[in-house]
């Protein structure tokens, strides 16, 4: 027998509940009005199942929902409710719920479909804690392997990651567990991007390409490769071997790979090929002037320092010095000898120098370069190196930057927005004049200091997080919070904010444009709080009616199996059609409330269908969609319709097996079809089809459906062949669709619309 809790605000319907449920002796039922006494009590850890109504007060069934999970582990649980939202549907589901089940006017029905979901949802957690246990007993076997070992399956995921791994790459198992699309290469390279066990479950000839060697041994694949960015950017070579898993019908299920550190092997067999012959091949290849300096005169050089220096033989410089292509003053008005004297003798003193120095070619013309002088001991002689690299082009380079920048100041200065950069520790580097009048300071106040507006205090983490989420793959976001002025008052502000990065992947700034937008926010709050009342108001009434409804329902069911009066059992009938009827018209307004509530968006056509079939029964209907490419401008709703349709199709289609979505285009309109190869639908329905009432059940479906749709100009009709099937046509005007890649001309053009 199983044990259940149910909790609802109703304790009629707690009573009829019990009645039905216990009926069967298969149930044995604790009811409650009040999530908060449930979970004061012990009892709960006792139960099988749990029951909740959604809207409550004090706390509503998600909330309980979530408080169980977090406390009491994953006991099934059950939402019951007469608010039957997908909103409130996905919402349940996401944090955890087994099903979702409507309450209505069939209690023997809703009952029956509770009693088999109730075991449904217990043997899905026998069966989750069995695989449970498999997979701890085959992870630690994994975990305590000597290589480094990690595994993926055939999406791409990490399944397994074991202490080796950890140790490898500085990545704790719990962070990467189930994380897919190639984030095990970050700690090897930096960025995502295929591993050699991607090559097991498909081949890549650019994956393949990037390893040195690849050895393919009895399906299992072998390489190594240095990664320089490994322990801390000290650099590790790797060996590494690949192979697949199985499933248990002998299918690959995914890949496995082990890591060996083999740095200290490579180091000792490349300390044994380092040679003369490389070191010449170096000096001579480099783009950058290389000199060896003894007693304060060239001995030697490469090609290029000829080059640089506008020689063309090696004795115009052997036996010179520094000074020599040199003037005579530097730019800082120093004298080039004694300054090239200082930065040599501090070379030879075993303290490296790098300088900026201005040169003359062997004609005179002078050139700026960078110089680098480090000591060196060969062959028991002390000698200097020097590398000189000219940077003339850069110079002129960073005087036009210069320039830009001046005019760049005097574009930004005339702006309207609030513009700042800073650093992270809130030092301001540049604002403009905008920015100093909206916080009245000068820029002496702000540039230079560390500068923070005043938020108020509960927008604190909200900001610090908006700012944490910045990062080098979405470096740029935009944020609206609140601002306290120096004179006390709140203003509301938007900023578009940019980080900026250096070579290592940190922020060194932060680019921020801005503006005030305190009068906008005031409108659209009394706007959304209006729309919230009201819905709010409608919500709470249909929920007590709904719950009225059912309590009146289920005593109806119970007065009719309780007598046999003929007139009496008639007189039910008629108050059950009109209890019926009553709840159709509540689920109309339901529905037709939240259409146009919202503003319309861009939609992901393929991803809106296949999140309305995720909430139907497709098992026994094939659905075919092949629209990823297209995105349409429509209101929120816009799934209700895509839901609609194929419950149409599934409930009254009778012998529905297959559901197909495609597209075409017609000149400047998309036209979206929805068919199946069910009964299809008369000549004399066709004719009320969208018309509000009219229908096997309460007629309301196609009529929202284009309620829906014509607020963004979408029309849709319907012209299907009776016995063959229905057949919906969503016609979409132009500036209303877009193709989301280059693959538009896969959707026929034609130039009229037949049925």
């Amino acid at each position: 027998m199983f044990k259940v809790l149910y909790v609802d605000d109703e304790p009629v319907l707690l009573e009829i509940a019990k009645i039905f449920l216990e009926k069967t002796q298969e149930f044995s039922i604790d009811v409650s009005t009040s999530a908060y006494d449930v979970l004061r009590s012990e009892k709960i850890k006792s139960y099988d199942a749990i029951i909740s109504d959604y809207q409550m007060p004090g706390m509503d069934g998600i909330s309980f929902l979530k408080h169980i999970h977090t406390e009491f582990g994953d006991i099934p649980f059950i939402i019951f409710t007469g608010k039957g939202r997908e909103d409130v549907v996905i919402a349940a589901l996401n944090n955890g719920a087994d099903y979702y089940v409507n309450k209505g006017i069939d209690p023997r029905s809703r009952f029956d479909e509770i009693s088999h979901k109730i075991k449904k949802a217990v043997k899905r957690r026998q069966d989750r804690e069995a695989i449970k246990n498999s997979e701890r007993r085959l992870s630690d076997i994994v975990n305590f392997l000597p290589d480094a070992t990690f595994a993926i399956d055939r999406e791409g995921n990490v399944i397994a990651w074991n202490k080796a791994m950890e140790e490898l790459t500085g990545v704790q198992k719990t962070t990467i567990i189930g994380e897919g699309d190639h984030i095990y290469a970050l700690p090897f390279y930096g960025k995502r991007r295929p591993l050699l066990l991607d090559l097991i479950l498909k081949e890549n000839k650019e994956t393949e390409e990037n390893y040195p060697f690849i050895h393919n041994l009895n399906n299992k694949l072998i390489s190594e490769m240095y990664f320089p960015i490994l322990h801390g950017g000290k650099g590790a070579f790797l060996w590494f071997i690949a192979s697949p898993l199985y499933d248990a019908n002998g299918n690959i299920s995914g890949a496995i790979e082990s890591i060996r550190d083999i740095t200290e092997n490579k180091r000792a067999e490349h300390a044994l090929k380092e040679s003369e012959e490389q070191y010449r091949s170096l000096f001579e290849s480099t783009r950058d002037a290389i000199f060896l300096i003894e007693n304060m005169r060239f001995v030697s050089c490469n090609n290029r320092a000829m080059e640089i220096f506008g020689c063309t033989k090696e004795q115009e410089i052997i036996g010179r010095t520094l000074i020599d292509f040199s003037p005579v003053m530097q730019p800082d008005r120093v004298s080039s000898e004694q300054k090239g004297q200082e930065k040599i003798f501090s070379a030879l003193d075993h303290t490296p120098q790098y300088f900026e120095w201005l040169f003359t070619h062997l004609d005179g013309t002078p050139f700026y370069a960078e110089v680098s002088l480090n000591h060196l001991s060969l062959d028991g002689k002390t000698l200097l190196q020097a590398i000189v690299r000219d940077v003339s082009e850069r110079k002129k380079a960073e005087d036009a930057l210069m320039e830009s920048e001046r005019t760049y100041r005097n574009v930004v200065e005339d702006q309207a927005e609030l513009i700042s950069r800073f650093r992270p520790d809130g030092t301001h580097i540049f604002v403009n004049k905008a920015y100093c009048r909206y916080f009245n300071k000068t820029y002496d106040d702000i540039i230079g200091k560390k500068f923070f507006p005043r938020i108020p205090q509960e927008d604190h983490r909200h900001v610090r997080e908006h700012f944490a989420s910045l990062n080098k793959e979405n470096p740029s976001a935009i944020d609206t919070h609140r601002v306290i002025m120096p004179d006390g008052s709140i203003r509301w502000q938007r900023w578009s904010d940019r980080a900026i990065f250096n070579k290592k992947g940190s922020v060194i700034e932060y680019q921020s444009v801005g503006r005030d937008i305190t009068e906008n926010k005031r409108m659209e709050d009394a706007l959304a709080l209006a729309c919230q009342k009201m819905n709010l108001l409608s919500s709470i009434t249909r929920h007590d009616i709904l719950n009225q409804l059912t309590v009146l329902s289920g005593y109806l069911t119970l007065s009719e199996e309780f007598t046999s009066d003929e007139k009496l059992l008639s007189f039910i009938k008629k108050e059950t059609a009109a209890t019926e009827r009553i709840n159709q018209q509540i689920t109309f307004t339901k529905e037709y409330q939240d259409i146009g509530v919202h503003a319309p968006q861009w939609q992901n056509i393929h991803d809106t269908i296949v999140s309305a079939a995720n909430l139907l029964d497709m098992s026994l209907v094939d659905l075919q969609v092949n629209l990823n490419d297209i995105k349409i401008y429509a209101d929120p709703l816009s799934g209700k319709v895509f839901y609609n349709l194929l419950e149409n199709a599934i409930g009254h289609g009778e012998k529905t097996s297959m559901i197909r979505f495609s597209a075409r285009e017609n000149g400047d309109k998309l036209t979206i079809i929805c068919e199946d190869n069910g009964v299809g639908i008369d000549a004399e329905t066709k004719k009320h089809l969208f018309v509000r009432g009219y229908g096997k059940n309460n007629g309301y479906g196609l009529f929202l459906i284009r309620e829906i749709l014509a607020i963004t100009g979408i029309s849709i009709i319907e012209n299907g062949e009776p016995g063959k099937g229905a057949r919906f046509e969503i016609t979409v005007p132009n500036g209303a669709y877009q193709f989301i890649s280059a693959q538009k001309d896969r959707y026929p053009k034609i130039t009229e619309i037949t049925g």
